[in-house]
Parts: C-alpha cells; sequence; structure tokens
C-alpha cells in the first residue's frame, strides 16, 4: 500500500476516480449518505498520500498540513448536512481553521515589500469585496462568519504566492494553482448559496474546483519537501 501512495500517477488516477465519483453521486443518486464516503474519501486519500511522502524537517510544518486536511475533512462531512444551520456553520468555521493551518505552512522568515505585492493583493481584494457586495442582502446571521472566511482566503493567496523564490517552481506553481481553484470553488460556493440557486453548473464546478484544489496545494507541498531533502539544503 504504501508503495502505491509513492507512485503519483497510480495514486492520482485512484483520486480522481473518486473525485469524479463524487460529483456523479451529487448529481444523479438519491442515496446521498454516500457522499460521506466518497467526498470524506478525498481528502484522506490525501492525508494518506502526505504522511507517506512528505519529508518535512520541521514537524511543525507537518502538524500544519495534517491540521488543515483534518479541518476540511471535518468541514466537509458538517457541510453534508447543510440542512441544518448550525452544521453549516460549523462547517464554514472548520473550513477557516484548515485555510489558517495552510497560511501558517505558507508562511516563511522572508522578509517582503508591499509595494511588490499591492498590485497582486489589489485585484484579489476587490474580486473577493465584489463577491460580498452581491451576497450581503443574503447573508443574514453569517456575515461575520462570510467575512471571517475571506479574509482568511486573501490571506491564503498571499502567502502562497510569496513563496516565490523560497520554494522550488514545481511546488510554487502548483499549490499557487491550488489556491486559486480555491478561490473558484469558494465563490461559486457564496453565489449559488447567498446570490443565485440557479447557477449553471454549480453542481459539478464547486467540487471540481474544490478537489483540484486540495489535490494541488497537497501535492504541491509534497514536491516543495522531496527537493529540499534532494538538494540537503535546510
Amino acid at each position: 500500500m504504501r508503495d502505491f501512495f509513492r507512485n503519483t500517477s497510480l495514486f492520482s488516477v485512484l483520486f480522481f476516480s473518486i473525485l469524479f465519483t463524487d460529483i456523479w453521486i451529487k448529481l444523479y443518486s438519491e442515496v446521498s449518505v454516500y457522499r460521506f464516503i466518497t467526498k470524506g474519501g478525498i481528502i484522506m486519500l490525501l492525508l494518506a498520500y502526505y504522511l507517506i511522502n512528505n519529508k518535512e524537517r520541521v514537524a511543525l510544518k507537518r502538524t500544519f498540513v495534517i491540521g488543515a486536511l483534518l479541518c476540511f475533512w471535518v468541514g466537509d462531512i458538517f457541510l453534508l448536512l447543510d440542512k441544518y444551520p448550525f452544521c453549516f456553520s460549523i462547517g464554514g468555521f472548520c473550513f477557516i481553521l484548515g485555510k489558517m493551518f495552510y497560511v501558517f505552512r505558507f508562511s516563511n522568515k522572508k522578509d517582503f515589500s508591499l509595494l511588490k505585492i499591492l498590485p497582486f493583493l489589489i485585484v484579489f481584494f476587490f474580486y473577493m469585496v465584489g463577491i460580498l457586495a452581491l451576497i450581503y442582502k443574503n447573508l443574514e446571521n453569517t456575515f461575520y462568519l462570510a467575512l471571517l472566511y475571506f479574509f482568511i482566503a486573501l490571506t491564503t493567496i498571499i502567502f502562497a504566492y510569496l513563496r516565490k523564490g523560497e520554494v522550488n517552481t514545481l511546488s510554487y506553481y502548483w499549490v499557487l494553482i491550488g489556491v486559486m481553484f480555491s478561490v473558484l470553488s469558494d465563490s461559486i460556493t457564496a453565489l449559488k448559496t447567498f446570490y443565485d440557486k440557479n447557477i449553471a453548473y454549480h453542481l459539478i464546478t464547486i467540487m471540481l474546483f474544490y478537489g483540484l484544489s486540495q489535490y494541488f496545494i497537497v501535492l504541491g507541498i509534497v514536491k516543495e519537501t522531496n527537493l529540499i531533502t534532494i538538494k540537503g539544503t535546510p
């Protein structure tokens, strides 16, 4: 089994098979309880892949990744029960914690210039403000949770962007692509839930982009740590 998870190609085939199965169940199956297995299985597969392949030299970094994935897994379970308002709120809070753990994992000691990231920051700031403006009237009791969520999402983008020059190119772009997919998934979810219930293909795109985001982030982190081990750099 360990050899299977060490083979990224074989793992990817299994991962996307489970992801597309989950999307199919979401679209066509009347037995939604199956999604507790498929949707939960997506994160568990990534956790197993990470635990077997990571070469983290700093134990705290490993803890951050494990914490992030476990928070997303718990959040997924609660969001499957979103017909109960408190479950939706708990699921959203778990996702906030998961993103915070990713922020901690992406952070480094490098000083950065605010002017360097300002254009990048402005674009995503106004993008998220635009989303919030569209859904503001329907947020009601979840306004502060949504505000916190988008703030943490923006912070995640910034710290993923700031990895440039600190990690190898493949790891940098895979993580950044993963974070971008996360933004797309979060945006469609927000608009579907609080703005327009009939957004085209949202049943497919939300889960597809979410799965892709976690896949690229975890594989990007693993590629970073493997390269560090090979080069023998701290």
